[in-house]
């Protein structure tokens, strides 16, 4: 998958995408961000605030209010905002997407753990006694995700320095997106893909 957004050509086909319960618009925001923070680790900044508009335009029209990518877009525009000077609007927006990104728990807990092949006779065993259990290490996971998401923009509105750069969160976000269209994924891009 390429990191700018997918175009027609490129694109999956609709019915695999709608299978996994994505809509091209969920690729589409994943797409500018993505191609939004690789211009921005690159010093692309004009190009990355133009991603991150588009993105934002997006998620307000076409995601619910309290789904986290709206905060992550929120955020991605108060970066731009705040390297504009703009540092009362920046401020404003870090609220609005922290008060989103707060109202996102039912979202989160409605995520679909990824099915997953097991490995070993014992894992095999264990899902056969015990149904759903891997279920609760995927939902930790999206609890750990979402709470890192948070933190990230806590961290942002309180003016403290990230741990990482663009880079290295676009470096994680190669390492461990998923390949299929997975609902952690949307998470994933939401907690990861948030500008410095």
């Amino acid at each position: 998958m390429s990191d700018a957004p997918t175009s027609a050509a490129d694109a999956p086909p609709l019915r695999a995408l709608i299978a996994a319960g994505w809509t091209p618009d969920d690729l589409a925001w994943e797409g500018h961000q993505v191609a939004a923070l690789t211009a921005l680790a690159e010093g692309r900044l004009q190009e990355a605030q133009a991603a991150w508009a588009s993105a934002l335009a997006l998620a307000r029209s076409r995601f619910a209010t309290y789904d986290p990518r709206v905060a992550t877009s929120l955020a991605n525009q108060a970066a731009v905002l705040a390297r504009a000077g703009e540092s009362a609007l920046a401020g404003s927006l870090l609220d609005q997407a922290l008060l989103v990104w707060d109202s996102a728990g039912p979202w989160i807990e409605a995520l679909k753990p990824e099915q997953r092949s097991r490995s070993s006779t014992f894992h095999l065993r264990l899902e056969s006694k015990h149904p759903g259990g891997y279920a609760h290490f995927e939902r930790e996971r999206h609890s750990a995700l979402a709470a890192e998401g948070r933190a990230r923009l806590a961290a942002l509105k309180a003016g403290e320095a990230p741990e990482d750069d663009a880079a290295a969160r676009l470096a994680r976000w190669h390492k461990e997106r998923p390949e299929g269209f997975t609902d952690g994924r949307k998470l994933l891009a939401a907690a990861l893909l948030i500008a410095d």
